[in-house]
């Protein structure tokens, strides 16, 4: 077995003057000598090894049973790869023994519709606060998962008289494990291959890509999952959240070069009540007096906003709890020593320790405002639904179109968030309609219909409900301010010259209706409408299809639709596509309507198609003949074109991005059903690309020299023959790079702004913080001192993650599905492209007001947007090339661009 290293080796190593002394974590004692301490259990200290999933668990069932007067622990969901995932309640045995009776009341608190304030009062009298712990969201953060065992440990078994006066205010929930796939799969190349070096080139610093991730199984990042809620750990953990509902919450992460936490940066999202900046500056003073005595180093106020919903800090806030997340100094890639720039190491062993005193100093502070934390509970939700009913925005209408089912997953992200909606029993109107996609018009009367979709913002989640579906969130002016000014410096300074990096953390637009591509509108009246709650187990019902003589006919109307013609396709069943408007058994039915012939194809169609139908929620139409009754197009028609079966390769490995990887992943395997082979770039000389008629390049990040080795050379002339025998080649986002070079002769498409002979690199592949502090709040707005863009007009600044508006093309194929004169799509990039002079350019962005939602340069990003392409297609022989500009997947939340690259997937190949 490999020998453990211990911490007094590597302080040994470490340079003159760097070493530390050892933290106590049993200083705060005495501690009950029948509860095993985690390092007796595993048989190191802390900080000298990296636990295992199963060791954690080891140590805590072996601590909830020596402790049961004080330990509870329950399972509250499984991960993707069937860990379980287990919440841990640690009080005073009189709150043990009476949980359900504590978690009730906090239930009362959470609806003042039928809860009274001296209801709420003598609840928040009576009632121990919530404080939940999460730890290893980000599973690679290793300091966090670690601490999270000492963190029990303590509370379970130690006596000192402050420990047991926090435990008699509070029940202390933790998470230990909030995403254990990425734990596991950095902690074992970690184990195997770590000595300790504290050198910062050391090889345990430097995992291969896919190891070092904080992402889930499907290389999800958990931590911006909160708000699509696509994951099944994050759905788990907001089901948790919604049985608990903590007034504290408290997100632990990692490796920063000094420990963080709160107050946040700026910017801090707009539903957010002044109250919940005053507890997160209470919060920040509780741990920096136990910091201080510590003489640790910590910084507040900087690179971490509270801005996008989507964040394990933000959430939580959003539903009424003080949401917040530390990040320490050390674990996880900086391993078990890091030497700094100074010459200064930092350890795994005093991240963790840094972790377990801002836990304690959290609940304690928790602990002496108990009452006031319960009562600021109970009025987060009363305040928000008052200010609810007189605010502007009152209600939102989701439409469910040509594409019921798109319509109620988005509710239905919308009931797991507990907001409620209700389907519409009967027709109603508003007289004043704002249409989400076009907030530049005006406000309309308007009718809806029964089956409409009704979220009445004045709810008791009326806060997080207006985050989520915030046509267009507002960010501070003095962080508005500050990124202004910051870019005129830029702009005055040489092409050369250093930089000042972008403030934003995280993408600015986010309503869920655009993101999803529902039609939607809100109003600003709020008549009474008739209709029951939605649920979970709410369905589309879809009519089984009578048997076929001659044809099946399903609109291209959805990811479903899409998905069954791709899992036919898969399963060898022969389906074509209609290139024109058809007519069937006297229907019509729109272009990009998929028909599967039963003459050429065997018997079991009529089961397979009524079976995948019903799983899809498809409704699928039986034609009896194949004679249009008038018209020239029917299912026999030579304007039905066969499909060729996908048979999808996707890029992976160095120099792609491992979460624009991951979101393409997710949706190609669970939502539209497709197998796929996964290759590095270093494979490609071995790949049979004869196998193959779809090739993906995803989104890259650092380390695009690889990728790039498959346009040189041999790679390349070997690509360009497999696209000129029928292959299609879709290359998203910073997958186009390669592409855009002259040399490589693809395609004509480039880049905006771009000069002869220069191609801009990937840019950056997820948002980078920004290391210098905002303005104070206090700071008024004002013009910058340039225009941003100065001294370069042709080149887009970086656009923080915008929702746009886009334009199909509806003749092409690409857009079958498309019948509306626009849609939205998320934008991300600093990177636009021009259109194909050779080619097609089926989505583009036209005209003024082009951006719906989000940040925007001035004299930049609309001018230099405007007459720009989301996606383009070139014909090659028999196959094509067709580029995305952005990520149609990203996040696996953006449902509106699926079909695009699900219709590239179906149509784009020529064999």
């Amino acid at each position: 077995m490999r020998p453990i290293v211990t911490l007094l080796a590597l302080l040994a190593a470490a340079p003159a003057g760097a070493a530390q002394g050892a933290f106590d974590f049993y200083a705060r004692g005495p501690y009950r000598p029948e509860i095993p301490r985690p390092a007796a259990l595993l048989g190191y200290a802390p900080g000298s090894f990296h636990t295992t999933y199963g060791n954690m668990e080891r140590v805590v069932d072996s601590v909830a049973r020596a402790a049961a007067d004080r330990v509870r622990v329950f399972e509250y969901g499984r991960s993707e790869e069937g860990r379980a995932l287990r919440l841990i309640a640690v009080s005073a045995p009189e709150h043990i023994t009476r949980l359900e009776e504590i978690r009730s009341r906090i239930q009362e608190l959470a609806d003042p519709r039928r809860t009274s304030a001296p209801r709420a009062a003598a609840i928040a009298a009576n009632t121990p606060v919530l404080v939940w712990l999460n730890y290893a969201n980000d599973g690679d953060e290793s300091a966090a998962f670690e601490a999270a065992m000492q963190v029990l440990y303590h509370y379970a078994a130690s006596e000192e008289p402050a420990t047991l006066e926090a435990l008699r205010q509070a029940v202390v929930l933790i998470n230990p494990a909030h995403n254990p796939e990425s734990h596991e799969r950095f902690v074992a190349w970690y184990n195997a291959f770590g000595t300790g070096s504290a050198d910062p080139v050391a090889l345990e610093h430097d995992a291969p890509w896919g190891m070092e991730t904080n992402n889930n199984h499907f290389q999800i990042d958990l931590n911006r999952d909160a708000l699509g809620l696509t994951q099944q750990e994050t759905r788990a953990i907001v089901a948790a959240m919604h049985r608990w509902r903590p007034q504290v919450f408290v997100d632990h992460h990692g490796q920063t070069e000094q420990m963080f936490f709160p107050p946040p940066a700026l910017p801090v999202n707009a539903a957010l009540p002044r109250k919940t900046r005053d507890w997160l500056e209470r919060f920040g003073r509780g741990n920096a007096e136990a910091f201080d005595r510590q003489g640790w180093q910590y910084y507040v106020r900087d690179i971490f906003d509270l801005h996008y919903p989507g964040y394990w800090d933000s959430w939580p806030s959003l539903n009424g709890a003080i949401g917040m997340t530390y990040e320490t100094d050390a674990g996880g890639n900086k391993g078990l020593a890091w030497r700094r720039e100074d010459g200064s190491l930092a350890t795994l062993e005093g991240g963790i320790a840094r972790h377990f005193t801002a836990s304690l100093a959290t609940v304690e502070t928790a602990a002496r405002h108990r009452e006031q934390l319960l009562r600021d509970y109970y009025a987060f939700r009363a305040t928000g639904m008052a200010e609810a009913r007189t605010a502007r925005r009152k209600r939102v209408v989701l439409l469910p179109g040509r594409d019921p089912r798109r319509a109620l997953d988005l509710a239905q992200v919308l009931v797991r968030h507990d907001i409620e909606v209700r389907r519409a029993a009967h027709p109603f109107s508003s007289a004043a309609a704002h249409d989400y996609l076009r907030p530049e018009a005006a406000a309309t009367r308007r009718s809806f219909p029964a089956g409409a979709l009704v979220v009445d913002l004045a709810q008791p989640q009326a806060r997080l409900a207006a985050a989520v579906l915030d046509p267009q969130p507002g960010l501070d002016s003095a962080f508005v301010r500050q990124e202004l000014d910051k870019a005129a410096r830029n702009a005055r300074r040489g092409a050369k010259a250093e930089k000042e990096r972008e403030g934003f953390y995280d993408i600015t637009a986010w309503a869920l209706p655009l993101l999803y591509g529902v039609e939607a509108y809100w109003t600003e009246d709020a008549p009474p409408v008739a209709g029951d709650l939605l649920t979970l187990a709410d369905s589309v019902a879809v009519p089984a299809p009578a048997r076929a003589r001659s044809a099946y006919v399903f609109v291209a109307d959805g990811i479903g639709a899409t998905a069954l013609a791709l899992r036919l396709a898969a399963e060898d069943f022969r389906v074509a596509v209609a290139t024109r408007p058809l007519r069937a058994d006297g229907r019509g039915f729109p272009r990009g309507t998929f028909v599967v012939r039963v003459e050429r194809n065997p018997d079991g169609v009529h089961d397979r198609i009524a079976r995948l139908a019903r799983e899809l929620s498809v409704e699928v139409f039986a034609a009896q003949t194949a004679l249009p009754d008038t018209g020239g197009v029917g299912v026999g028609s030579e304007s039905v074109l066969p499909l060729h079966r996908p048979r999808v390769a996707v890029l992976a490995g160095d120099g792609t991005s491992e979460t624009g990887y991951g979101g393409l992943w997710f949706v190609l395997e669970r939502r539209l059903g497709l197998r796929f082979t996964p290759f590095r770039p270093s494979a490609f000389g071995r790949l049979r690309l004869e196998d193959y008629n779809v090739l993906i390049i995803p989104h890259g990040g650092s380390g695009g020299a690889a990728r790039r080795e498959l346009f040189r050379g041999d790679n390349l002339a070997r690509l360009k023959q497999w696209i000129e025998d029928g292959g299609a080649l879709i290359a998203i986002k910073g997958g186009v790079v390669p592409l855009l070079d002259r040399e490589v002769g693809l395609t004509s498409v480039r880049a905006v702004g771009e000069t002869a002979g220069e191609t801009k690199d990937e840019g950056p592949a997820r948002f980078k913080p920004d290391t210098a502090a905002p303005l104070p709040p206090s700071a008024e707005p004002g013009p910058p001192a340039v225009s941003p863009t100065g001294a370069d007009r042709a080149q887009p600044l970086f656009l923080p993650g915008v929702i746009a508006r886009a334009t199909p093309d509806r003749s092409h194929w690409l857009t079958y599905g498309y019948e509306q004169p626009a849609f939205p799509v998320l934008l991300a990039t600093d990177r636009f492209l021009a259109p194909s002079r050779e080619g097609d350019n089926p989505v583009v962005f036209r005209g003024p007001n082009v951006i719906v939602s989000g940040f925007e340069w001035p004299d930049n990003s609309e001018r230099l947007l405007d007459g720009s392409v989301y996606a383009a297609v070139e014909p090659r022989g028999r196959g094509h090339v067709i580029l995305f500009a952005d990520d149609p997947t990203f996040r696996a939340f953006t449902q509106a661009t699926w079909q695009l690259l699900a219709n590239a997937i179906l149509m784009g190949p020529g064999r």
